[in-house]
């Protein structure tokens, strides 16, 4: 059983930024001669400061392996953790040379197909009106790449359709409002007229929907199950919004829609809702970001735009 008192002292008198520089470097390195290169310090150097470590812990952070080193458990616990202190400590510096040089800051944003001709281009004005100098960075995805890069701290936050069922340790989710799915087709299709329509009416279809790995795609085609269809053979795949509805415009192609933008489409007369019943496949709308990574200030900044305009949405959507 390994003693944690060593552990404790040393972590509270003598670990240092540099130490987390060495234990990052050896891990990516897992050579001493190339982190003795990059750090532009003597090999000797490199050994002494992680033998000191190590000896002041009171556990062995490396062992050999073959011609390098390779981290203990006990090393990969501590270079998992230094590379978040590092991470956290450059978004300091950034965000503090930001406020010295008035550019205020950068946001990083992931945005999915619901709320791109919605509430984003509400709540950039929001931010612009008064935080002309905030630099926003917006990107589109899949929800896995998405969850991905804000895991990673590639992204801030991520704004759209919120899954229980992607839910993690790490993230926070905020519900902004309700916007469900509906099924719809080009106002020509006969089955946009159909008195009675059912499910089976749907059966052998073709369908756009969202890429395979997407929750929404799973829960479609469980849906269609449970309503005894089969899965359909003739899909796209596709989240964009611009490609999607030329493409459903054509009979007799199906698709999924969020209800503001169908209501939209039906107006013009291009397309309309079918009325089927699709239970518990809707998502609220929301925001996620990674509660284990301080927001900045900006990004906190663009998060009360995001609510503001989507407290103006929600009140559109339910007059």
């Amino acid at each position: 059983m390994i003693d944690t008192l060593p552990i404790e002292k040393y972590f509270a008198r003598q670990l240092k930024i540099k130490h987390l520089r060495l234990l990052v470097e050896l891990a990516d390195k897992q050579t001493v001669a190339q982190v003795a290169a990059t750090l532009h310090v003597s090999q000797p150097a490199v050994s002494k400061m992680l033998g000191e470590m190590e000896e002041g812990i009171g556990v062995k952070l490396f062992e050999r392996a073959g011609r390098g080193i390779k981290p203990t458990p006990s090393g990969e616990c501590l270079i998992r953790h230094a590379r978040e202190v590092l991470f956290n400590l450059q978004k300091a510096h950034q965000e503090m040379r930001s406020l010295a040089t008035g550019t205020v800051g950068k946001v990083s944003v992931g945005i999915l197909s619901v709320v791109s001709t919605t509430i984003i281009p509400k709540a950039v004005k929001i931010l612009k009106a008064s935080w002309p100098n905030v630099t926003l960075c917006i990107m589109d995805g899949t929800v896995d790449q998405q969850l991905q890069d804000l895991r990673e701290g590639k992204i801030d936050l991520i704004i759209g359709r919120v899954f229980s069922e992607r839910a993690a340790e790490h993230l926070q989710e905020e519900v902004l409002y309700d916007d469900p799915l509906v099924i719809v087709t080009s106002a020509k299709n006969p089955l946009a007229r159909r008195d009675n329509l059912t499910w089976k009416d749907l059966n052998n279809l073709p369908w756009i929907l969202s890429v395979e790995e997407s929750p929404t795609h799973q829960r479609m085609i469980n849906l269609l199950a449970k309503n005894g269809l089969s899965k359909p053979t003739d899909v796209i795949e596709s989240v964009s919004r611009s490609v999607n509805v030329p493409l459903l415009m054509e009979p007799p192609r199906l698709g999924l829609l969020s209800l503001s933008a169908a209501r939209q489409l039906v107006a013009e007369g291009v397309l309309q809702i079918l009325p089927l019943n699709l239970g518990h496949l809707p998502s609220p709308v929301g925001m996620i970001w990674n509660k284990t990574r301080p927001l900045s200030h900006a990004a906190m900044t663009f998060q009360d735009c995001i609510r503001q305009a989507s407290l103006s949405y929600k009140n559109m959507l339910i007059s």
